[in-house]
């Protein structure tokens, strides 16, 4: 039971030290698969008459808000 626990242990670190794909350098002109642009909000701001947009942030005292249609 013992020498299962430590082999079936050692099994999963050597599985996890082996994963070298994300040390891999990107090909000159490859595009960044991870970036995402800011310029595009995720949501659709669809707001109704009176009302407008507030993107998503950081509020007052570090809390953070998702964007919302708040009214004038």
């Amino acid at each position: 039971m013992r020498a299962f626990l430590v082999a079936s242990i050692a099994a999963l670190g050597l599985a996890a030290g082996l994963q070298t794909a994300g040390g891999t350098p990107l090909l000159p002109g490859a595009a960044d698969a991870g970036s995402v642009s800011r310029a595009v909000p995720a949501a659709s701001p669809q707001c109704g008459k009176g009302q407008y947009w507030l993107p998503s942030g950081y509020a007052k005292h570090g809390k953070y808000r998702a964007g919302h249609c708040a009214s004038k």
